[in-house]
């Protein structure tokens, strides 16, 4: 057989090549074919048993309704109420308190005071007239000495000035030691005002002035002294409880801000300029950082940031049991009372402030207002008088119960009210923890189940070594005991 082609080479083969193309395209269709007619077949006979929806169902289809469009709504809450006057006041606490302190065998010297905050009541006490030390217990006394003088709203400020003579830029140190190392930050007291915000601040204004290049000096004239105490142990400072007191620190001059027990830097001032120095650099002004000198009278403001206020640096002295925070609102108080802001002065000006509000000072001795030192004194008569007088305020003294760590909630308390024994005093505990490694103390305000509330110290010095952890398991006890009373 003969086969017709375009004459050109290979031209059989290609022809060949294409038939055999056709028939595999014919034959794929056709399995496609039976395999889409198979599909339908076998969708159709689910179709009429109803497993899936087609043209045979029986069932109504299945209706889906919309996600809902979220939409927000104010509701009416009712906000905190007060304690009801008419709360059963627990009788008989000698009963449940008395049992657990002469168990514990405490060593060493006890008082306590515990009285109804609403009349002032004495409902039991011991030894309540003998002065003890207090320990951190001593920042009951600062804080309500620093609402009392500064007022709860007043805040530290910290400046930079000009020197034009000079081309140094000085950073006045105006109390504020939470200074953050960034931006200020409204929503903490640690870093209310950020060296970053005061430098940028000071770097727009020196560039307004065409100033290219400064030194930067801390201004420390605000307090006198070298910042320390004889009382203090300077190996506390690597422990992190206390560093030498300057109006100028970045984050209470911890190392490691928020571990607790990080140790402080000594020139605590120095790591505050080398910030701000950085941040100007990063703010294209060439800086370089200097030795603390005082600026001139005839400085040139440029820029300021403001702490916390008052009532919340007070909260954050509390809850943490930061000293620098204590010995610093001390200072701030011999200020505000017309003295010299040194650690001389500072605990005397305390106690001057808490009598300005007719507060019992009769017992109290004080060498440093953070409570570091073993020779601060108070009883428990008139450090629960502070407490109770707290309880009944309407003012700014109002806020310093309230200020207070809750017990298995915040601060030196978070920790404890958590075993079985202390469990009823979680959340109902809000006091101020003290402790040395003679002494346990604790003052503050418990309620009873009851609704009752009530203001107590129990305070425990002079002990054994070692011991002092026995008095704070007691002293927790019994407030739980307390706390879980229905005892009217």
């Amino acid at each position: 057989m003969s086969h017709t082609t375009d004459g050109t080479p290979g031209a059989d083969r290609r022809a060949a090549r294409g038939d055999r193309a056709r028939r595999r395209r014919r034959t794929g269709l056709a399995w496609w074919a039976g395999g889409l007619a198979v599909l339908l077949v076998g969708y159709g006979a689910l179709d009429a048993a109803d497993a899936v929806p087609g043209p045979l169902t029986t069932q109504p289809p299945i209706e889906v309704q919309a996600l809902p469009r979220p939409s927000a709504a104010a509701a009416d809450v009712a906000g905190p109420s007060p304690l009801p006057q008419d709360a059963p006041v627990p009788q008989d606490l000698a009963s449940l308190v008395e049992p657990v302190l002469q168990e514990a065998d405490l060593t060493g010297r006890l008082g306590y005071d515990v009285r109804d905050a609403l009349t002032g009541d004495v409902l039991l006490a011991r030894g309540e007239e003998t002065a003890s030390t207090p320990a951190s217990v001593t920042k009951v006394l600062t804080g309500a000495a620093a609402l009392g003088a500064l007022g709860a709203d007043a805040r530290f400020t910290t400046w930079a000035v000009l020197d034009e003579a000079s081309g140094v830029v000085h950073v006045v140190g105006g109390g504020d030691v939470l200074l953050g190392a960034g931006e200020s930050d409204p929503d903490t007291v640690l870093g209310r005002a950020g060296l970053a915000t005061l430098a940028q601040r000071t770097a727009e204004e020196l560039s307004g002035a065409g100033v290219e290049s400064v030194r930067v000096a801390a201004d420390l004239g605000r307090y006198s002294g070298d910042g320390w105490h004889s009382g203090w142990e300077r190996a506390d400072i690597g422990s992190g409880y206390i560093t030498p007191i300057v109006p100028l620190m970045q984050e209470s001059a911890f190392e490691e801000p928020g571990q607790r027990y990080s140790s402080r830097h000594e020139d605590a001032a120095g790591v505050a300029v080398d910030t701000f120095t950085s941040a100007l650099e990063d703010a294209g002004i060439d800086a370089e950082a200097a030795e603390p000198a005082a600026a001139p009278q005839d400085a040139t403001e440029l820029a300021s940031v403001d702490s916390a206020p008052v009532s919340q640096l007070v909260e954050f002295m509390l809850v943490n049991s930061d000293n620098v925070v204590a010995e610093v609102l001390g200072r701030e108080v011999a200020l505000a009372t017309g003295r010299e802001a040194s650690a001389d002065e500072a605990p005397a000006a305390v106690i001057d402030a808490l009598a300005a509000q007719d507060l019992d000072t009769g017992s109290i001795t004080l060498e440093d207002t953070s409570g570091l030192d073993y020779d601060n004194r108070i009883s428990a008569h008139d450090l629960t008088t502070i407490v109770q007088a707290s309880a009944q305020a309407d003012g700014d003294l109002s806020l310093l119960i309230p200020a207070m760590p809750v017990g298995g909630l915040t601060g030196t308390l978070f920790e404890r009210y958590r075993d079985d024994e202390s469990r009823a005093g979680a959340g109902v505990v809000h006091a101020k923890t003290g402790s040395l490694a003679t002494v346990s103390s604790l003052a503050g305000t418990v309620l009873t189940a009851d609704d009752r509330l009530l203001v107590f110290s129990f305070m425990a010095d002079e002990m054994d070594r070692g011991t002092s952890l026995d008095a704070r398991v007691a002293f927790d006890t019994a407030l739980a005991r307390i706390a879980e009373c229905g005892c009217s």
